[in-house]
């Protein structure tokens, strides 16, 4: 890490660790912005497309687990959704099994955009990933799943 950073960043106190993950939080938007930049699309956009390509054919969640798979409230997912679907990427469908619940589908251009979106945030994550050594990411890794998993289980319901 840079030496011309403050102590405060540098020492390993909880407030140095949260501080150091701010700053990785911020480094990561700006990659993630960089790599939608490519497609035309907000991150938070795309991680609703992504999301919806990670589930099998034909690529459809309800509105209600979308929003927990992404972290995001019922009123924003909404209006996130509506702007994706605005631009014909996903529709809504009544769901098969029960019509009175809607569906959120990827279209095929939705398909489509999320498979470039999925390939260009690919080539960012490798640029930055390939500079630290393959046991350290695996370290990170497991270091990083434990504070997600404490996060997970610290998350104020709804």
């Amino acid at each position: 890490m840079s030496t011309d950073l403050p102590a405060y960043v540098l020492d390993s106190s909880p407030l140095a660790v949260f501080t150091r993950l701010q700053r990785v939080g911020l480094h990561l938007e700006a990659l993630q912005g960089e790599a939608m930049a490519e497609i035309g699309l907000s991150f938070a956009d795309y991680t609703i497309l992504a999301t919806l390509h990670r589930e099998p054919a034909p690529h459809r969640l309800s509105v209600s687990r979308l929003a927990e798979l992404v972290l995001r409230p019922m009123g924003s997912i909404t209006q996130a959704v509506d702007r994706v679907e605005d631009a014909g990427l996903v529709r809504r469908v009544l769901d098969p099994d029960d019509r009175r619940r809607v569906l959120i589908e990827l279209t095929a251009g939705g398909l489509d955009l999320a498979t470039r979106g999925d390939a260009a945030y690919r080539v960012v994550r490798e640029r930055v990933l390939h500079a630290v050594p393959a046991d350290e990411r695996d370290a990170v890794d497991r270091a990083v799943s434990a504070l997600l998993e404490a996060l997970e289980q610290n998350r104020s319901p709804g």
